[in-house]
């Protein structure tokens, strides 16, 4: 198999659109660079390429463009991407949580709603995408003999699950810090730290791909910053060597954050953002030292395209949501405003596109397999995908190939004991609530079409003998 790497810089100026929220709010400073990190594997012809782009999400579209520019300049196709967004939340807005390849087509008094939102700039889509293809391209040209190690570490303690269920049996999304009214988390969270290493011949480290899932919000709100991606990313250098390509994909975390709402630590800033980056990035070396090297040579792909149906508000909601948009517009940040706003959004999405299609991409890389969805997904859903999948070493990656927004499991959506801003239906989250386990059985269905590659057998061994020296013993005079 053979293996490149490259990385290149997408930091936006002060003053462009920033991401990571519904409101519309821009950059006013840089404290960290912003960048596309790519991989690119490939055996007998067959390429894969694996792209982590620090940015909110990513929509399909931005994907395309960049894979065309890739084809033009190089001639290049792969048979497989995985392009996935870190969510990092300070930095400028590469996709829209609105559709806008829809917008166009929505009612005009719905559409005029979006320049209070979050649209990202023209200009900086377009630099993405030729960043982005410039990465894929070199990344392709660097590609050069790899053997692979795969293994799973695991790093717990820092990251916890942000819906908490309270006193009267619903969840409720950071229900505040030491609320007395706490019970317990109402889902779980993911220390696996899985990680996918490259080697040279000589014994030097090529790159890796590292999969964990937490927020990118550690960093908080000082700046735009890579978040606790670029930390990973430092600390397997400052090991390996600076020339080491990191990939850092994060995994399906729709639900669990860096903020621990049962206690009264400190969650937000850049020691925090720089703890939990090196504390990934740590574990990740750990993995990397003591995984064995192989010769693999099976490398597979496989896409599948799943339309889900949107859920629809009802019809009598619409008025009133009308009526929240209006009564701020003064303040379009206002929450009434915002969810108002979301609602008509999400009607107009299940008027005009009752399905959405989307993307579920399955690669493997020997005995490890990675699964990717484009959404916010539920941690509870990617762990049921690690415990079904045949392969030992599976990596799940989410908000990949594009963004459907969040996608919460099942059990957020009862009645009586869910809740969390995370099931309101908004122009970002209104999918059904069985889409999760659908696209959870896609991707086990997906992983068990292919066949984990075994490591080859060692050699024969003989049993030694007992060494000269260490029969000698003891003198007492």
């Amino acid at each position: 198999m053979q293996a490149g790497f490259f990385s290149t810089d997408i930091t936006p100026p002060i003053g462009a659109v920033r991401a990571g929220n519904y409101s519309r709010i821009f950059i006013m400073g840089v404290t960290g660079a912003m960048k596309v990190r790519a991989a690119v594997f490939e055996q007998d012809g067959y390429r894969v390429g694996i792209a982590g782009v620090d940015c909110c999400s990513i929509d399909r579209s931005l994907i395309k463009k960049a894979l065309d520019h890739v084809l033009e300049l190089e001639k290049i196709q792969f048979n497989e991407t995985i392009i996935s967004a870190s969510h990092t939340h300070t930095g400028a807005a590469a996709s829209s949580f609105v559709d806008l390849d829809l917008v166009a087509k929505m009612d005009p008094k719905i559409a005029a709603l979006t320049k209070d939102t979050a649209v990202p700039s023209e200009w900086y889509v377009d630099w993405v995408a030729r960043q982005l293809a410039t990465a894929l391209i070199m990344a392709s040209r660097r590609i050069e003999p790899a053997r692979i190690s795969t293994g799973i570490g695991e790093e717990s303690g820092f990251t916890f699950n942000r819906r908490l269920f309270l006193k009267d049996g619903r969840a409720y999304s950071h229900p505040g810090k030491m609320n007395p009214d706490i019970v317990g988390p109402a889902g779980p969270t993911d220390p696996s730290v899985g990680v996918i290493g490259a080697w040279r011949e000589d014994g030097t480290l090529l790159g890796c791909l590292v999969n964990f899932s937490c927020h990118g919000t550690t960093y908080g709100s000082a700046g735009t910053h890579a978040d606790w991606y670029h930390f990973v990313e430092e600390t397997i250098q400052r090991i390996f060597g600076s020339e080491t390509g990191v990939v850092v994909l994060n995994g399906p975390c729709g639900d669990v954050t860096q903020v621990d709402n049962q206690s009264t630590s400190v969650d937000f800033g850049a020691a925090v953002c720089r703890r939990l980056g090196r504390r990934v990035g740590a574990e990740a070396v750990k993995v990397l030292c003591g995984s064995p090297r192989h010769a693999f040579t099976k490398l597979a792909g496989l896409t599948k395209v799943v339309p889900i149906a949107r859920r629809v508000p009802r019809p009598d909601s619409l008025p009133k949501a009308w009526e929240d948009v209006e009564a701020h517009r003064a303040d379009p940040g206002h929450p009434d405003a915002v969810f108002g706003r979301e609602r008509l959004y999400a009607a107009e999405l299940a008027r005009l596109q009752p399905q959405k299609p989307v993307i579920l991409t399955a690669v493997q890389i020997g005995d490890a397999v990675l699964l990717s969805n484009p959404a916010e997904y539920f941690t509870s859903l990617s762990l049921r995908i690690k415990a079904e999948s045949p392969f030992p070493n599976t990596l799940v990656v989410e908000l990949a190939n594009d963004c459907i927004g969040y996608v919460p499991d099942k059990a957020a959506f009862d009645p009586k004991t869910g809740g969390g801003y995370e099931t309101v239906m908004t122009a970002y989250s209104n999918l059904i609530p069985e889409a999760g386990d659908i696209i959870a059985d896609n991707l086990i269905a997906m992983s068990r079409s292919f066949t984990p590659e075994a490591a080859p057998e060692p050699p024969p061994f003989t049993p030694g003998k007992v060494w000269d020296y260490g029969r000698r013993g003891p003198d007492l005079d």
